[in-house]
């Protein structure tokens, strides 16, 4: 059969195909599931924790965890009035950071920070 579509979007994951070959000179029939791996590396994505990704800051606020900066929502920040918006912030803090752990090898072509 064809290949199924990859397990993922972007990033590494597997296809099958079942295979049914009928012998010939007196060989073994070849029947059963085929699995190869796949990778997808020209993808847009912004929703990172689909992709298994995992993020961590130092100094959560309660209603600013960390996770909000990969969920994939867009957040728009009008000068200095951040309380109606739901994105990840610090507390404050003289060396404020952020971590995104992407658990594969992607090409990053752009990081937005607000």
């Amino acid at each position: 059969s064809n290949w199924s579509a990859c397990t993922v979007q972007c990033g590494n994951g597997t296809r099958t195909r079942h295979i049914s070959q009928t012998a010939t000179n007196s060989g073994k029939n070849c029947t059963g599931p085929s699995t190869e791996i796949c990778i997808i590396t020209s993808c847009t994505a912004t929703n990172l924790s689909a992709l298994g990704a995992t993020v961590t800051q130092n100094g959560d606020l309660a209603d600013r965890p960390a996770r909000l900066a990969i969920d994939g929502s867009p957040t728009t920040v009008t000068g200095q009035n951040i309380a109606a918006h739901k994105c990840a912030s610090t507390s404050k803090s003289t060396n404020p950071w952020l971590r995104i752990e992407l658990k594969a090898v992607y090409l990053v072509s752009r990081v937005r920070a607000i």
